[in-house]
């Protein structure tokens, strides 16, 4: 068994960087916390308390939304890609429509370049 606060002093040097991501887009988008009206988390993260301390406190907010069951949430949504790209299912297609009046591009790099994993690396 390991104790909470066992856990949390071993994992402080992660939690720290926790929040750094969201901080990384907010300065990226000009931003601030104040200018966010809601935030939606997902994922494991939000069943370890100390996750939901450090991003609440780095975006000086009172209140996290986790309102949306996020495993499922991203299971689902992996499952309806999967299954309209698959020929080995036969299943009706679940359309995911989006039509957004902008183009839309995505690059995704780390926040700090030296930190940087190359598929030759893993």
């Amino acid at each position: 068994m390991v104790e909470r606060e066992e856990l949390n002093a071993a994992a402080m040097a992660i939690y720290e960087k926790v929040a750094e991501p969201a901080l990384e887009a907010l300065r990226r988008a000009n931003m601030t916390s104040s200018d966010i009206d809601q935030i939606e988390l997902i994922g494991g993260g939000v069943r370890i308390p100390m996750v939901l301390e450090k991003l609440e406190q780095a975006l000086e907010r009172k209140d996290l939304g986790v309102h949306l069951n996020g495993d499922e949430a991203m299971c689902f949504g992996s499952a309806f890609i999967a299954s309209n790209s698959s020929s080995s299912f036969k299943v009706k297609s679940v359309l995911l429509t989006q039509h957004p009046d902008y183009d839309v591009h995505l690059k995704i790099s780390p926040t700090k370049a030296d930190e940087a994993v190359s598929e030759e690396d893993q």
